[in-house]
């Protein structure tokens, strides 16, 4: 069994109830939601405070965060706002789908793609220069290094791994990954009537026995693949400190599944917790030997996102919601499941930390994808990213895209504390779970902030006579000091980055710009217009 290293997670005791009114602007009737005044049970573990972190496949590193001399001003940048938010930068995994061809040369400097005319990527190459470049992020910051399993030569993922320890401080490296998604490997990769979670986790334990004794670094972290688990709760074939997963609700590369990422369906509460549900039983396998679950790459449409739904605002709507849901996957199951006992299920099924996936078109993925590369084999930056690292003809100017303020809100959640806790409030009968997501934050088992998502669908091209939303009555819990920041724009369908804002603030090219809007809360009552999220500060 590989190293792992135990945790402890902090359980609160239910302590009251907080009783809150909403009501629709178009039907009057008071609805009740009940916020618990001290984290329950059944609150998710305490929040790390990199638990939003972020993957960029390695293939476009360059492009995303520069080299050491010349890092990209933009990025870090984006990546200060979330870290003065949590007193932690988010930590970097660069990995993805070119992990399976990716290759250490000391020959090379810099990260070189070998590309066809089409845009496909056969190949990248980097050297000492690469590991350089982690040098300008802030040295809170931890990486996964990522190993390549896809090209079956165990000296290429040796030689990485040898690298990395050689080229990088060992408290910078969190863990290794060795292989991305192996259960998606090609018959040019695999003999694909024998490969399996068997034979995966087979030759994944011989190879990480192999690195382990040329690495010799004193504690040792492999992240396992899920496909290294099986649907059975109660096994798990990978014994290590972390299992992850990869989490994309659709896909771009499937047409049938791509005919189903639209608006209604992306912008709907039920179906992401039922989305998010299909991890459970591998969460469990993983926490039944003692292991962490990390969900390591994830976003909204895999294969590059979905031009008009993932570079909108809409897509900031579901990364809060998703990123919520991540953390209280296996908690709301107590529900269901009450023989046993809350607390056990609150401390060992979790996801630990979530990696938003960034990168951009990979024309070998699929034969079926709708997204394409730049001209002459230029990256397509993905509609899904957060920013769009460096200008481009296919995308334009470099910038911050619609989704990035999600990250600004769910820093905020998180906050500096290292106490946070976060608790889903179920809706009321007579309110749409579909289109209703509230959220209780607490700190120190104390209730100290509420996040509302309203998911009802408004358009900007819709917009006529008073918008639609709710209005909210947060009861005995307000005070004077309460303040709201909210999170918003123009409609859901808003592609302009300047018109998005987070309290009030644009980020549209790395700087806050804009005046701090704190809005006060009147009345204990707060307004979130459909399509618009808030944040309330107790």
């Amino acid at each position: 069994m590989k190293t792992r290293t135990p945790s402890a997670f902090g359980l609160a005791i239910c302590a009251g109830w907080l009783g809150v009114v909403a009501s629709f602007s178009t039907n009057e009737s008071v609805i009740l939601l009940e916020v618990p005044q001290r984290a329950p049970q059944h609150a998710s573990r305490i929040l790390h405070p990199a638990f939003t972190s972020l993957s960029v496949d390695p293939a476009f590193w360059m492009e995303f965060f520069g080299n050491s001399s010349h890092p990209n001003k933009l990025s870090f940048q984006l990546i200060k706002h979330i870290a003065d938010r949590t007193g932690v930068s988010p930590w970097i995994r660069p990995g993805g789908v070119t992990q399976y061809s990716s290759l250490f040369d000391a020959k090379f400097g810099e990260p070189v793609r070998e590309v066809s005319a089409a845009g496909g990527i056969y190949r990248t190459t980097y050297g000492v220069d690469y590991f350089k470049s982690f040098s300008n992020f802030a040295p809170s910051t931890k990486f996964t290094v990522t190993l390549n399993l896809g090209n079956d030569t165990l000296g290429i993922a040796l030689d990485q791994a040898k690298a990395a320890y050689r080229y990088l401080k060992a408290s910078q490296i969190w863990t290794f990954e060795l292989g991305n998604e192996p259960g998606n490997y090609k018959a040019t990769q695999r003999n694909l009537s024998t490969w399996g979670a068997d034979a995966y986790v087979k030759q994944w334990q011989n190879w990480t026995d192999a690195i382990d004794a040329a690495v010799p670094l004193k504690q040792p972290r492999w992240w396992g693949g899920s496909d290294g688990t099986t649907d059975d709760p109660n096994t798990v074939a990978i014994q290590t400190d972390l299992i992850t997963s990869r989490s994309f609700q659709y896909s771009s590369c499937r047409p049938a599944s791509n005919a189903r990422a639209i608006v209604p369906n992306i912008m709907n509460h039920t179906n992401i917790t039922s989305f998010v549900d299909i991890l459970r039983s591998k969460i469990a396998a993983a926490n039944s030997v003692g292991s962490d679950f990390v969900v390591g790459e994830f976003n909204s449409v895999s294969c590059s996102g979905k031009v008009n739904i993932t570079d909108t605002f809409g897509q900031a709507l579901w990364v809060s919601l998703e990123h919520c849901n991540f953390i209280l996957t296996l908690l709301e199951l107590t529900s269901r499941l009450e023989a046993l006992d809350t607390s056990l299920y609150s401390a060992s099924l979790n996801v630990s930390r979530v990696y938003l996936h960034q990168g951009a078109t990979l024309v070998f993925q699929s034969d079926n994808q709708e997204n394409i590369p730049g001209a002459n084999g230029t990256p397509g930056f993905s509609s899904y990213n957060l920013w769009y690292p460096r200008d481009s003809e296919l995308r334009g100017r470099a910038r911050a895209n619609p989704s990035y303020v999600s990250q600004l809100m769910l820093s905020e959640i998180v906050g500096k504390s290292r106490a946070s806790q976060i608790v889903h409030l179920s809706p009321p009968a007579n309110l749409s779970a579909d289109q209703f997501a509230a959220y209780g934050i607490y700190e120190y088992k104390k209730l100290t902030k509420l996040a509302l998502i309203n998911f009802s669908i408004f358009n900007k091209t819709n917009a006529s006579g008073d918008a639609p939303g709710i209005r909210v009555y947060i009861g005995g819990s307000g005070s004077r000091a309460s303040r709201l920041k909210r999170m918003t724009a123009p409609g859901l369908d808003e592609k302009n980055t300047d018109l998005v804002t987070w309290a009030g603030q644009t980020y549209t090219n790395g700087s806050a710009d804009g005046r701090l809007k704190l809005e006060p809360v009147i009345n204990n009552t707060v307004w979130v217009r459909d399509s618009e999220a808030v944040l309330i500060d107790l």
